[in-house]
């Protein structure tokens, strides 16, 4: 604890001997003027020290905050006003345990609460805190992003007649054309789990399916099969588990691009006939034979013969119908090798200098221009995102610029952001480079919050 010294009463009196008894006046010796000064000197150091010790410890409690630690190597976010200063994030063992220092977000605060009451999916008390900030003065260069941000929030729960009425007074206010209405965020409106979160589906001509290849896949393969052209991709490789409704729409993928005749390299041939035989049984005859198909078209991909035939007698005594019989694959079909990369992967950038160490800031120089072949995040992303950092974790593997396209993610909690965080911060420490390509605004906001853009590129959205 410090002491001030300046409270004292019997501070020195340079013309008083300390030493003398009560009422005497001490002689104006040499010894005496000595031991005064020293005396002086002594507490006018004491005074400086204490000084220079408070002012440490006030710097400290500005700039230190306490962390809480990681539970399973995942911050825990905490859904509170964001303090000035830094924090400091807690790594797990993913991250060898590393601290990566954090600095705090620079929103004004009613922009913050907005941005966490929309995550936690309060709309109406959002909506009401950015009609309350439009016109705040205190919100200086921000007050477009409120506007924004509101533009974005009608867009997002599909009020188009609010979002027109809006944008009209957007106009008026700052004299410029307003943000247009965007199909590809509007679209994500849908009931929750009507589509998948989270998709590495880089583009038209690429798709790639990891985590469970079930009914959710559907919408997504008919529309890769109907819209590609020229050699297309299909990556299988991170899938994680089949039913039949997911073989059925791969058999569909399948049979529609063999009959349009286009090319189309297959990755993970292995998988999907490993996953199939893992859903079927001699003997046990599913309502739908859709998982049997597979392994069975999995087989003729793989150029198999001997292996189809036998798998053809036992689909056979299941069913009690005809065994079917070998074609080799379409022609238009190619199975890379076990010793070829997989799709859409780019060279990994060379690693950190230091080990431990965080690679540069990213440069967007390095990164691509547009986000094809992008890790696709949309819909609503909520609670604990472990399907989605799955999928996302096999898609940076072995790349060194990882593109996230969040152009039609509709929202995000505020507990999977925390998990977001966690995730970028991790793959910085392994050097990697992560851009985030046009979220809306109010999911920009809510990475502001949390400090994503300390370690991470946030391409935003053109107005």
């Amino acid at each position: 604890m410090v002491f001030s010294l300046f409270s004292r009463k019997d501070k020195l009196d340079p013309r008083k001997d300390p030493l003398a008894p009560r009422g005497a006046v001490a002689a104006p010796t040499l010894a005496a003027q000595r031991e005064a000064a020293r005396r002086t000197k002594e507490k006018i150091d004491q005074i400086e020290s204490e000084m220079i010790a408070a002012e440490a410890v006030a710097r400290a409690g500005q700039s230190s905050l306490p962390t809480k630690p990681a539970v399973g190597g995942a911050l825990e976010p905490k859904a509170s006003a964001p303090v000035e200063g830094g924090t400091s994030l807690v790594l797990g063992d993913a991250a060898d345990a590393m601290a990566i220092d954090v600095t705090g977000p620079a929103l004004p605060p009613i922009l913050e609460e907005a941005a966490i009451l929309y995550s936690n999916g309060q709309t109406q008390p959002a909506a009401m805190v950015l009609r309350q900030s439009l016109d705040d003065p205190e919100l200086g260069g921000f007050r477009m992003l409120a506007w924004l941000m509101l533009l974005d929030l009608h867009q997002c729960v599909g009020d188009r007649a609010g979002f027109d009425a809006l944008a009209l007074q957007y106009a008026a206010r700052f004299e410029s054309s307003p943000p247009g209405w965007s199909d590809a965020l509007s679209a994500a409106h849908a009931p929750a789990g009507a589509a998948p979160r989270a998709t590495p589906a880089p583009s038209s001509r690429s798709l790639s399916l990891s985590g469970p290849i079930d009914a959710s896949i559907a919408e997504r393969a008919r529309g890769f099969a109907e819209h590609v052209d020229g050699d297309a991709v299909l990556d299988c490789s991170q899938a994680a588990s089949l039913d039949a409704d997911g073989a059925q729409a791969l058999l569909a993928l399948l049979a529609r691009v063999e009959r349009a005749r286009v090319g189309l390299t297959i990755h993970g041939a292995e998988r999907l006939l490993a996953l199939a035989r893992s859903s079927i049984a001699p003997g046990r005859r599913d309502a739908s034979d859709a998982c049997w198909m597979l392994a069975l078209q999995s087989l003729r991909l793989l150029g198999r013969q001997q292996d189809f035939d036998d798998l053809g007698i036992e689909y056979c005594v299941t069913y009690e119908v005809s065994p079917p019989s070998w074609e080799p694959p379409a022609a238009s079909f190619r199975v890379p090798g076990p010793q070829e990369s997989a799709a859409g992967q780019a060279p990994a950038s060379p690693a950190p200098g230091a080990s431990g160490q965080l690679a540069p800031a990213p440069a967007p120089a390095r990164l691509p221009s547009a986000p094809n072949g992008a890790f696709v995040l949309q819909g609503d992303v909520l609670g604990r995102m472990q399907d989605e950092l799955q999928a996302l974790r096999g898609f940076a593997s072995g790349r060194g610029d990882v593109v996230v396209d969040c152009r039609s993610l509709r929202r995000m909690e505020f507990v999977a952001a925390g998990d977001l965080l966690n995730e970028v911060a991790t793959m910085r420490s392994a050097g990697r480079q992560v851009l985030f390509v046009e979220p809306n605004y109010l999911v920009y906001a809510l990475m502001l919050v949390m400090g994503i853009h300390d370690l991470a590129e946030i391409r935003r959205r053109k107005v």
